[in-house]
């Protein structure tokens, strides 16, 4: 069983399967000129947007360097951290050979006035081994407050909940003992690795485009004895589901997961928290429900819990089982839950003739019916391929997730975290008309790249982008 439906996801490739062959549309330089600033006024609507909200956040940081050494603010040294991964620059060596400029830092002064001074790259690093962790996290939170305050968002829901995809990646990992935090994978005596894993959370919007939301390191406790159980994903989505609970106590919620995490625990959590939920249920787990709905189904020979569906290219049969007894242990007492199990059948045939099928099953925290089935699978069980196609994007598509910035633990999560914001900045410019046509025409990592080089290369007017200015950083 899987949960991926065969549709690729919307960042790859500009949501086509292969983009443009085409020359540049610009007849002369000024035509070019003209039409870098008309794309370079999409990040520039995001930045006006949630940039003051971000630095207001970072302003209350404690500035705990020497008073007598400090030549740049505070501000200005983590908006070159964020600009770092805005532009997509593969690491801090390269970040001072191109994003220090003379060019860059006058075209950014015309739009922020205190840029006065450009901060060496390793000044960044040294600041963020001083600033708690917890810091980035309240950033992102308010900032997907801010967007699921906007009307327009409220077209997203699932049955009046908002999807959250929740996954784990490995970050990167070494053969030398970098940290005492990362985790410990030995082959052998002589063959250890230490690793740096994250489960994160996504929130899904419109067709699957997925906005950074929260992120949990699995780490060892330092001074726990040689003995002590190692922390897994497992332990770290428990972390995050009670972050997740602190910061939105009210929101009805639909979590979607993967095959990892159909287990009894788990949904017992889900049901504590209010939460709704839809997991990949492999047929290796849960061997008695898989009984049950094996079961069941065949006593269905009137079909009553079927219903066909045609979409796109693409004819799902959905079926479903409702109400089965799943019993678990948990620490010696025998508890139990109602499941529910949603089903898909589908069949496809692709551009050479040639016929595919593909199954898939879910369980779901709401009883399935011929009125929902089709909402919950398509909208949000489906979806959970949003997460790994944000995980695509950040790893090869120019994010430089799996780059190691620092070996310091403090300043690697904050490394993690500024390129959290960065690409929740750069996915909501592609949520804009310019910013979807750049998209479409060019591909995510080649639409930055066209920014990037349009900032660097002496493209902005100065009275163009004073139109444009966002303000101080510090407000």
């Amino acid at each position: 069983m899987t949960a991926r439906s065969g549709r690729r996801p919307p960042l790859r490739e500009g949501g086509t399967t292969t983009l443009p062959n085409t020359k540049m549309a610009y007849r002369t330089t000024e035509d070019e000129q003209a039409g870098r600033e008309i794309a370079v006024a999409a990040p520039l609507q995001v930045w006006q947007q949630h940039l003051p909200g971000i630095f207001k956040k970072l302003t209350r940081i404690p500035d705990l360097r020497r008073v007598g050494s400090v030549r740049h603010r505070i501000t200005v040294v983590l908006f070159y951290g964020l600009l770092l991964f805005v532009f997509q620059y593969a690491s801090r060596r390269e970040a001072n050979r191109n994003g220090t400029s003379p060019t860059l830092r006058a075209a950014l002064q015309e739009v922020f006035p205190d840029i006065t001074s450009v901060p060496h790259f390793d000044t960044v690093e040294r600041l963020l081994r001083k600033i708690p962790v917890d810091t980035w996290d309240t950033v992102l939170r308010d900032r997907i407050t801010a967007l699921l305050r906007q009307h327009g968002v409220q077209q997203y829901l699932v049955q009046h909940r908002w999807v959250i995809a929740v996954d784990g990646s490995e970050k990167f990992a070494r053969h030398q003992p970098f940290a005492p935090e990362a985790l410990r994978q030995e082959f052998s005596d002589t063959n250890i690795r230490y690793r740096v894993y994250v489960v994160e959370a996504v929130l899904v919007v419109e067709s699957g485009m997925a906005l950074p939301l929260t992120t949990i390191f699995t780490e060892n406790d330092p001074a726990a004895p040689p003995d002590t159980k190692q922390d897994c994903e497992l332990k770290a989505f428990r972390r995050l589901a009670q972050r997740l609970k602190q910061w939105f106590p009210r929101r009805r919620l639909i979590l979607v997961l993967d095959g990892l995490y159909p287990n009894g625990p788990l949904m017992a959590l889900c049901h504590q928290y209010h939460w709704d939920y839809l997991i990949v249920l492999p047929r290796a787990c849960l061997p008695s429900v898989w009984e049950e709905v094996d079961g069941l189904r065949r006593l269905d020979t009137a079909g009553e819990q079927r219903r066909a569906y045609h979409w796109g290219d693409r004819s799902p049969v959905f079926t479903w089982v409702n109400a089965i007894d799943y019993t678990w242990t948990e620490q010696g007492h025998q508890k139990s839950r109602r499941v529910h199990v949603a089903l898909c059948h589908e069949s496809w045939v692709d551009a050479a003739g040639e016929t595919h099928q593909s199954d898939w099953a879910w369980l779901s925290g709401q009883p399935l019916t011929a009125d929902n089935v089709v909402a919950r699978c398509n909208r949000a069980g489906r979806h959970r391929w949003a997460i790994e196609a944000n995980f695509l994007v950040e790893k090869r598509h120019g994010d430089h997730f799996e780059h190691a910035f620092s070996y310091d633990w403090t300043a690697l999560k904050g490394w993690h975290y500024l390129m959290k914001l960065a690409h929740l900045l750069n996915v909501l410019t592609f949520w804009t008309t310019v910013g979807k046509t750049l998209l479409a025409t060019r591909g995510y990592q080649d639409a930055i790249r066209f920014f990037r080089e349009t900032w660097t290369g002496r493209w902005l007017r100065p009275e163009f982008l004073r139109t444009r200015a966002i303000g101080p950083l510090t407000p």
